[in-house]
């Protein structure tokens, strides 16, 4: 089932993607449930599956997309997670525990929008990930009943400033640029995606595959991320955990031609399917 939060005649909505379009489930459950996270930390998913059958109500080209989960209380990311590419830490050695930072709900854009290219950052780069959506609460979770806390997945162009990651020890200020970064379009339920650990990303700048590796690559999987996180957070309903970005980032690469104005980039996982940003000047 692919669950998406939209905008359509001035409003913001929430439903459910059928093959003739989108079915607004928002203007058919119970007022109680204002937002698709409201529906989600309900355990009312139910309730929108039975609107499959129901005639579509938007066409996905006459929406604005937004955020899969627009009031998202937190995001957090995985950084230096994929072997042969951040494998080696600057001691020499293999990473011993996963490198988490956050990220504000500010940084991102939806699908189809624009991201922005920073004027105070010279060194913009992309980041395709998988990105894990709690639907069930959680503290202390184990490894082995982690993926029952997913609800479903979406995408993320995580969108990172690097001249600003070189001006201190901090990921904050480099990983929070307004608008930097992409999320989207839907978000997939789990049932209907399988193993995070068997997925595949391929990003794709104006066109050219500039990413290409599977989730096996992680060095922490997506069960040990969630895990580890629930140690010392209360992880909710519809937070985002971003598993990391293989190799292919601009930063790994001789040129270093950073993005620009007029770059459109489009990360896939074909379980999921595409999120596309066009970068534009700030």
């Amino acid at each position: 089932m692919k669950l998406i939060s939209y905008k359509a005649d001035g409003k913001a909505r929430y439903g459910v993607v059928t093959e003739s379009g989108i079915v607004d489930a928002s203007t058919r459950l119970d007022k109680q449930f204002p937002t698709l996270r409201d529906v989600i930390a309900a355990d009312a998913l139910d309730q929108i599956q039975a609107l499959i059958g129901e005639p579509a109500d938007h066409a996905l080209d006459a929406i604005e997309y937004d955020l899969p989960i627009p009031n998202v209380q937190k995001i957090m990311c995985a950084g230096r997670n994929y072997r042969a590419y951040h494998e080696v830490v600057e001691e020499g050695g293999p990473l011993q525990y996963p490198s988490i930072f956050g990220r504000f709900v500010s940084g991102f854009s939806a699908h189809g929008q624009d991201i922005l290219d920073p004027k105070a950052g010279e060194q913009f780069d992309y980041e395709g990930e998988l990105v894990a959506v709690i639907g069930k609460a959680g503290r202390h979770i184990s490894e082995a009943d982690a993926l029952d806390h997913i609800v479903g997945y979406t995408i993320m162009n995580e969108g990172s400033v690097r001249d600003w990651m070189a001006m201190g020890t901090q990921n904050t200020p480099a990983k929070n640029f307004y608008k930097s970064g992409g999320i989207g379009p839907w978000i997939v339920t789990a049932d209907e995606v399988g193993d995070p650990a068997e997925q595949h990303i391929y990003t794709r700048r104006n066109g050219e595959v500039v990413q290409d590796a599977g989730t096996e690559l992680m060095i922490f999987d997506t069960k040990y991320l969630i895990s580890h996180a629930s140690k010392f957070t209360q992880l909710e309903a519809g937070d985002m955990i971003a598993t990391g970005s293989p190799a292919g980032s601009i930063i790994g690469t001789e040129e270093k031609d950073w993005l620009k104005p007029g770059d459109v980039v489009e990360v896939e996982i074909p379980a999921i399917g595409t999120l596309s940003n066009t970068v534009v000047a700030e």
